[in-house]
């Protein structure tokens, strides 16, 4: 019974970790994010440098009408990192409404996924709204295929009196399909 513990316990040593690296672009038949414009396609690009435990993603974005190119580092070992905000949620419909600079957060590897735990809170109402923002990223078997997925999930503050009930909506999912290596 030892022998099969320790042979157990080495064979997990030995399992490597997907490698994300590539460029990767959006496929939006599969995807239920918003539609490309013709005018910023690089929306819909990433470049992933993977050498775990540092995972770092380039991607253009479109932001109130500004190109803007952003770099996040992540580390999946879980020792946390901040970056610029990339995802939050606002109570204003002016797209120009203030965001948060940056965002903490803590990755992880969770079986074959890359996952990020970020805490975030809005004002609404007169009261302070928490939610953590979850972001998996999945590579497929044959590794031409990456998944991203994004989930809201809100906090309930028991001395909070006020009823908040949020939108019952999808996780945001991308996917995305190898470009090059």
């Amino acid at each position: 019974m030892v022998c099969a513990v320790a042979i157990n316990a080495q064979g997990s040593k030995s399992q490597t970790t997907p490698d994300l690296s590539g460029t990767w672009m959006l496929d939006q038949s599969r995807s239920n994010v918003g539609k490309a414009s013709s005018a910023s396609p690089s929306n819909y690009e990433i470049k992933i440098k993977h050498s775990d435990p540092e995972l770092r993603i380039r991607r253009t974005t479109n932001i109130n009408g500004q190109i803007e190119e952003r770099e996040l580092t992540y580390y999946t070992d879980g020792r946390g990192e901040i970056n610029p905000t990339i995802a939050w949620l606002s109570n204003s419909p002016d797209p120009k409404s203030p965001k948060p600079a940056n965002t903490k957060s803590r990755t992880r590897w969770n079986g074959n996924k890359i996952v990020t735990r970020s805490m975030l809170s809005l004002t609404a109402g007169g009261h302070i709204v928490q939610y953590e923002l979850i972001e998996e990223w999945k590579l497929s078997t044959g590794g031409k295929t990456l998944t991203q997925t994004t989930r809201f999930v809100f906090q309930n503050d028991p001395m909070d009196r006020s009823i908040f009930v949020p939108a019952n909506r999808p996780d945001d999912k991308r996917v995305y399909n190898l470009v090059s290596k």
